[in-house]
C-alpha cells in the first residue's frame, strides 16, 4: 500500500503543476462557439419540436382516455338502472323507471334520449315525454351493454350514438335499454378549456369526415397532428388533435442570444478552469490523505484480507492474514494456485471450491482450514465476494479470513457436555425407573414360576397331558417374551447412541412411552385418559428420544398430582393430527406452572423438585427441536397446566 507523501513533497508539487492543456481551452472554448452558432438554431427548433409532439401526444391521450371513461361510466350507470328494472312487475311501466331515467338525463347534458322496449323492440318508455319513440334502426337484442356505431340523426340533426343494454327477468332476456348520444356535446363535456385553448380537437371517422369538433380558432396546417383511434367504445371514429397557428420566434433573434451566450461561456470557462485546477490539487492531496488512512485500517484488522486475480494469483494481503499463514507479504503476492498454506488433504476441495467459485461469481461464505508455516493447523471462516473495477468490470476476488479454531474447541466442548449431560440425564432416569423395572418384571416372572411350576408337578405326578403341558409351555413363553422385552425397551430407552430419525407412527412412541410409566400412574393413583385419536400419525424421527419426552411429561405430571385428592388425579395424554403438524398434549390437574418461573421452565438446572436436577425439560426442548418442532406450556383455569410439542407431518411416509 501506498504511505501518504508530504504536502511539501514530489506528490504536493505534481499535484500543484499546471495541466499541459490549460493554455488550448481559450482556443477550443472559440471553436466550440464557432461550431454552436451553427447548430444552435437548429437545435432549439428540433428540440422544441420534439417537446411540442410529446406534449400533444400526451394530451390526445388524455382526451382519448376522458372520452373512454365517460362512455365507460354512461355504460356502467344504464347497467345500473336496467337492473333496477329487472326487478320491476312491469318492464318501464313503472314511476320508479320513469325517475331513474328522468335523473339520469338531467344530470348528463349529452344524453339525447332514452327509449325502452320490450324483447319484440316495442318501446314501452321514452324520456324526454314528448321525444320522438321511433329509432333509427332495430337491431338484434344483445346479451351485454354494447355500443352502436355513430349515425347522423334526422330527429337531432347532428352525429349521435347508441348504447343499448339488455334488460332480464329471472336470467331471461325481457327488453332493453337505449340511450343516445350527442357526439358533440360527448366532446365538448370531456375535453378541457386548458387543452381547447391550445389545441383544435376533432372526431372524425375512416374517411376523414368531421363528426363534432371542440376548438377556438383554426389549426395550423403546418404544425405537428396526432390522431389516435377511439375504437372502442367509439366504433370508427379517430381522434384527431392539432395545434393553433403560434407566433414564431425571429431567427435573428436567436442567433444574436447564441452569440452573446457563447461568448459569455467561454468568459465562464476560463474561470471555471481555474477553480477546477485548484479543486484538482486539493482532491489529489485528499486521495493521498485517504490512502494513508485506509492502510491505517487495514494494518489495524484482526481479519485477514486478500485479493487475488481471476486467475487466482495474490494481489493483495493485510498483515492479519500473513499472521495466520505465517509469511510476509513480500513472499504472499505474486504467488499462484496451489498456495503453500492449503492443506494437503482438502487440496481436491479446495480446488473443487475454488473452481465452483470461478463458475458462480457471487458472494459465497463457506469454513476451511489452514496450515501455519510452522505445520500447526486453524480452522477459518471465509467471505470471498468478486473484485470490481471503476469501470464495474469483475478483475478478480476479494476476500475476509477469520480464524474460528476456539470458536470450533468451544463448538465441540459444548456439544460434549451437553451430549453428557443427556447421557446423565437418562441414567438418573434410569434410576429413578429402577421401581417400574422391578414392578414390570415382578408380574411375568411369577407367572413363569406358576407355570413351571404346575407343569413340573404334572410331571412328577405322571399325568403330563400333552395338551395341558403345550398350553403351560405357550403362557410360559408368552410371559418370557414380555419380560425380555420390558428389560429391551429399558435398555433402548437409557442406551447412549447418535438419534436416527427414521420414518415412525408417533402412536407407537405414545404406547411405548405409556407402557413405561404405567408403573409411575399406579404408583400415584393416577386415573389415564386417552380420547380418540388418529391410528397412524406419521414422523421422521427417533422412537427413543421421542419416547424419552412423552415419558418425561407424563411422569411430571403424576409427581404434579401427587398430593391431589384422589378424584382429582386425572392425566388426559391427546393426540391431534393437524394441516402439516402431529400435535401431543399432556394436560394434569395440578397446581399449574409457578409464575415466578415461567420464563424459565425450559432453561437447565429449573426445577421445584427438593430432588430434582432441572434439566428433564431442558433435554425435552432440545429433543423436540431436533426434531424441528416447538415445546411449550400452558396454564388452565383454574388449575392444570398442560405441556404441548408439535412435529412436522411426514407427508411422504
Amino acid at each position: 500500500m501506498n504511505r501518504p507523501a508530504h504536502p511539501d513533497g514530489p506528490a504536493a508539487s505534481l499535484a500543484q503543476a499546471p495541466h499541459p492543456l490549460n493554455p488550448y481551452v481559450p482556443m477550443l472554448a472559440i471553436v466550440v462557439i464557432v461550431l454552436l452558432m451553427g447548430v444552435f438554431a437548429w437545435a432549439v427548433l428540433s428540440e422544441r419540436r420534439d417537446e411540442q409532439s410529446d406534449e400533444l401526444i400526451r394530451n390526445a391521450l388524455w382526451v382519448e382516455q376522458s372520452l373512454s371513461f365517460q362512455l365507460r361510466s354512461h355504460e356502467n350507470n344504464l347497467n345500473r338502472i336496467a337492473d333496477e328494472l329487472s326487478m320491476s312487475d312491469r318492464l318501464g311501466d313503472t314511476r320508479e323507471a320513469q325517475t331513474l331515467l328522468q335523473h339520469f338525463k338531467t344530470i348528463h347534458p349529452d344524453l339525447l334520449k332514452v327509449v325502452i322496449q320490450d324483447r319484440f323492440g316495442t318501446t314501452l318508455l321514452v324520456r324526454p315525454p314528448g321525444a320522438d319513440t321511433r329509432i333509427a334502426a332495430h337491431v338484434a337484442t344483445p346479451r351485454k351493454a354494447t355500443w352502436l356505431p355513430v349515425y347522423r340523426s334526422r330527429e337531432h340533426q347532428e352525429p349521435v350514438l347508441d348504447l343499448v343494454v339488455p334488460v332480464y327477468e329471472n336470467n331471461e332476456l325481457a327488453g332493453t335499454l337505449r340511450a343516445t348520444f350527442s357526439l358533440h356535446k360527448i366532446l365538448t363535456e370531456n375535453v378541457p378549456w386548458w387543452i381547447a385553448e391550445h389545441y383544435h380537437v376533432t372526431l372524425v371517422d375512416n374517411s376523414d369526415t368531421v363528426l363534432a369538433t371542440r376548438s377556438k380558432g383554426e389549426p395550423d396546417s403546418q404544425a405537428l397532428r396526432h390522431a389516435m383511434s377511439v375504437d372502442p367504445p367509439l366504433h370508427g371514429l379517430r381522434l384527431l388533435i392539432t395545434p393553433y397557428q403560434q407566433k414564431r420566434i425571429p431567427t435573428f433573434t436567436l442567433l444574436l442570444t447564441v452569440i452573446v451566450g457563447l461568448a459569455l461561456l467561454a468568459v465562464v470557462n476560463l474561470v471555471i478552469q481555474h477553480h477546477y485546477a485548484r479543486k484538482r490539487r486539493d482532491a489529489e492531496y485528499a486521495l493521498l490523505q485517504e490512502q494513508a488512512f485506509r492502510s491505517a485500517i487495514e494494518n489495524s484488522m484482526i481479519t485477514g484480507m486478500r485479493a487475488r486475480d481471476l486467475d487466482g494469483r495474490i494481489l493483495y494481503v493485510n498483515p492479519a492474514f500473513c499472521r495466520l499463514v505465517g509469511m510476509d507479504s513480500e513472499q504472499i503476492i505474486g504467488l499462484a494456485p496451489p498456495m503453500p498454506w492449503w492443506v494437503p488433504e482438502m487440496m481436491d476441495e479446495t480446488l473443487e471450491r475454488r473452481d465452483r467459485l470461478q463458475r458462480t461469481p457471487t458472494v459465497q461464505v463457506f469454513e476451511t482450514r489452514f496450515q501455519h508455516t510452522d505445520g500447526s493447523r486453524l480452522d477459518v471462516q471465509v467471505f470471498e465476494s468478486p473484485l470490481i473495477d471503476a469501470q464495474g468490470e469483475q478483475v478478480g476476488w476479494i476476500g475476509s479470513i477469520i480464524d474460528i479454531s476456539s470458536r470450533k474447541q468451544a463448538e465441540a466442548l459444548a456439544s460434549s457436555q451437553s451430549e453428557q449431560l443427556h447421557h446423565t440425564a437418562k441414567l438418573i432416569t434410569m434410576g429413578e425407573m429402577a421401581s417400574t423395572l422391578a414392578h414390570e418384571l415382578n408380574q411375568p416372572l411369577s407367572a413363569i414360576a406358576s407355570y413351571a411350576a404346575g407343569a413340573l408337578n404334572l410331571l412328577r405326578a405322571g399325568k403330563a397331558d400333552p395338551a395341558l403341558l403345550t398350553r403351560s409351555m405357550e403362557s410360559l413363553a408368552e410371559q418370557t417374551r414380555r419380560a425380555g422385552l420390558i428389560i429391551h425397551r429399558i435398555h433402548d430407552f437409557v442406551r447412549k447412541r447418535d438419534p436416527q430419525l427414521i420414518p415412525l407412527n408417533l402412536v407407537d412412541a405414545l404406547h411405548g412411552a405409556l407402557a413405561l410409566a404405567r408403573a409411575d400412574l399406579t404408583r400415584h393413583d393416577i386415573q389415564l385418559r386417552l380420547p380418540p385419536h388418529p391410528t397412524t400419525l406419521p414422523v421422521l424421527g427417533d422412537k427413543v428420544l421421542l419416547e424419552q419426552v412423552i415419558f418425561n411429561l407424563v411422569r411430571n405430571a403424576a409427581e404434579a398430582m401427587s398430593d391431589l385428592p384422589a378424584p382429582r388425579r386425572v392425566l388426559e395424554v391427546t393426540m391431534l393430527k393437524r394441516e402439516t403438524t402431529v400435535l401431543i398434549m399432556v394436560a394434569d390437574q395440578g397446581p399449574g406452572v409457578s409464575s415466578n418461573i415461567m420464563s424459565e421452565v425450559f432453561q437447565a438446572f429449573t426445577t421445584t423438585k427438593t430432588d430434582g436436577l432441572g434439566i428433564g425439560l431442558n433435554i425435552c426442548r432440545s429433543i423436540v427441536e431436533l426434531h424441528h418442532g416447538q415445546l411449550w406450556f400452558e396454564n388452565e383455569a383454574p388449575y392444570g397446566a398442560t405441556f404441548l410439542f408439535s412435529l412436522p407431518l411426514n407427508e411422504h411416509d
